[in-house]
């Protein structure tokens, strides 16, 4: 309790220092008062009663000093003081103070959009997918080229006889026309795996993802899930969203989900505004490829 007094004491002190300066002035003043007395009754003159009395009594200054650090912290004191002498300097330089705040904004502004950036591509490049840190990217080589992709039937055998990995996922980057009513413009999108969502660990926060037979036969499954910009910007927020169909390359496909608000795939610098299941490969293929094709 005694500490906790004491700790009190001095946090008023910061803030009534004029007050407690100049009740400490009196105190003392009053000691070399009582001291310039008593040499006067003992024979001194005025002058030197008083000369003897401030010897007697020690540095008044360094007594003042002494008693300010009893009551008050030091650097707590000290940063007070600058403050108070900075917010005089900003008052009376109020252009070069305009400047200083605008180049201290700019300068913060910069660092947290280069920290924002190297969180979004080096540390944390896909929000809300789960184990980030265990992921890998899969590529193929073929005949006459270093690396190339892997096919549908590539990636059923490393589903059926690979050990190492908990799963894998198909998600090709695929272009498309997307009309709603009169409306329609060109969008990017991903051609996935059925279990592209579940194996990411992320949940749509509408509707559904894809079923396991979705991902299977020829054009068989005409469904989506968009994305969140695209259920905001074509379909205003709409809560009844799930149901409703889209064009795409001319087919319609039914939507059945929308994606989280921050999630926009697992390609980096991309922002997909929809995903379809692997049957519907050849209305997205111009290339003729079928999906039992090993060069797909």
């Amino acid at each position: 309790m005694p500490r906790l007094r004491a700790w009190f004491s001095r946090l008023l002190g910061l803030f009534r220092k004029s007050r407690r300066n100049a009740e400490m002035a009196e105190e003392i003043q009053a000691h070399v008062d009582l001291l310039t007395e008593r040499n006067i009754a003992a024979g001194m003159l005025p002058h030197e009663a008083r000369n003897a009395a401030l010897r007697q009594f020690g540095g008044v200054e360094q007594i003042k000093e002494a008693a300010r650090e009893q009551r008050v912290w030091r650097w707590a004191d000290e940063f007070v003081q600058d403050v108070r002498f900075g917010a005089r300097m900003l008052f009376r330089n109020p252009g070069f103070s305009l400047l200083a705040i605008l180049c201290l904004t700019l300068g913060i502004g910069t660092n947290a959009a280069v920290f924002s950036w190297i969180e979004g591509i080096l540390i944390r490049p896909y929000p809300l997918v789960a184990h980030q840190g265990r992921m890998f990217a899969l590529a193929g080589t073929t005949r006459g080229a270093e690396r190339g992709g892997l096919s549908y039937p590539d990636f059923v055998d490393l589903q059926k006889n690979s050990t190492l990995f908990e799963s894998f996922i198909i998600d090709r980057i695929v272009g498309t026309t997307l009309s709603v009513g009169d409306r329609a413009e060109r969008a990017s999108g991903g051609l996935v795996s059925a279990n592209y969502f579940d194996a990411l660990g992320v949940q749509p926060m509408l509707g559904r993802g894809f079923r396991p037979e979705e991902g299977t036969g020829r054009n068989a499954y005409p469904v989506t899930v968009i994305s969140y910009l695209t259920w905001k910007d074509r379909y205003k927020n709409d809560p009844e969203i799930v149901g409703k169909t889209q064009y795409m390359n001319g087919v319609q496909h039914t939507i059945i989900g929308v994606a989280p608000e921050k999630f926009h795939g697992t390609f980096i610098g991309y922002s997909f505004n929809f995903w379809v299941p692997t049957s519907m490969q050849e209305a997205f293929d111009s290339t003729g490829y079928k999906m039992e094709d090993r060069g797909a």
